[in-house]
């Protein structure tokens, strides 16, 4: 999303947005930031020639993007470590007569797409009062392209764990429904600790599930579109706007109102 930088200034112009994150909330996306972050990082010497190079496009709107991408990257960390496939079995083994009886509650597309835009938004509460500005340069003509794809990405990585949660919840029953069998339960929960130190039911829900993959994508096969993706895609991007929309007026402390459309969104389209 910049020029073509040398090794040395791509690595320079991490240092100042990573640098510049931290005083964002207290100065904004302005070039007061910028100031304040070289004096941190004790690059005052640097020529404005070499900024006009490392932010071709202005210092403001690269913080803007920095803490957009960013803030992506730690959602799709969250949404990793909450909903991968070992995760989820890590808690099934904890709870396995729950799980027999239908009283674990495995995550849910609803789930998924709550965490999702809850994790973003309290990400950017810090940023809230200066959150209007940001925006203001997001939607400046030659902004708007990088702006659809800081958004496009945030909106396909919910949707792919928001995929995988209901792919693996559909598969998992079929899996329930064997350890209800007694001759089969008690053969597995029978079985010894794996050299990995992996429970007999973990091993047994891995081979399960072994080879089958959770999320197609937009695709439903080789020539065919799914169609269900891109409606889930519509849904998040609409529940995410409406969620970043509110969050430029919220006055309620901690955005506890936008907190609430949140919740209410998404409980009434998924």
């Amino acid at each position: 999303m910049c020029a073509a930088l040398s090794p040395a200034h791509f690595q320079l112009r991490v240092k100042i947005l990573s640098e510049a994150a931290k005083h964002a909330p207290t100065t904004g996306f302005t070039n007061a930031t910028l100031a304040v972050s070289l004096k941190s990082i004790g690059a005052e010497d640097i020529t404005d020639r070499t900024l006009s190079h490392i932010f071709n496009r202005g210092f403001p709107i690269a913080l803007v993007e920095h803490i957009v991408k960013s803030t992506n990257l730690h959602v799709q960390q969250k949404l990793e470590s909450a909903y991968n496939k070992d995760a989820i079995i890590k808690s099934i083994d904890s709870n396995v007569d729950a799980f027999v009886q239908n009283r674990l509650l495995l995550p849910t597309e609803k789930d998924v797409a709550e965490k999702a835009i809850l994790s973003k938004l309290e990400l950017l509460i810090p940023l809230a009062e200066h959150w209007p500005s940001a925006v203001a340069l997001e939607y400046l003509p030659a902004n708007l392209p990088y702006t659809v794809i800081n958004v496009a990405e945030f909106v396909d990585t919910t949707v792919y764990y928001m995929e995988r949660a209901a792919t693996l919840g559909e598969l998992l029953e079929p899996a329930r429904r064997i350890l209800r069998s007694k001759a089969m339960a008690s053969r597995i929960q029978s079985g010894e600790v794996d050299s990995n130190g992996a429970l007999p039911t973990s091993a047994f829900f891995k081979s399960f599930l072994k080879g089958i993959p959770l999320s197609s994508g937009p695709y439903a096969g080789p020539s065919a579109l799914n169609m269900g993706w891109y409606c889930k895609r519509a849904q998040v991007a609409l529940v995410y706007g409406a969620v970043t929309t509110s969050l430029l007026g919220d006055a309620s402390p901690n955005a506890a109102d936008t907190r609430s459309l949140t919740k209410a969104a998404v409980e009434t389209l998924f």
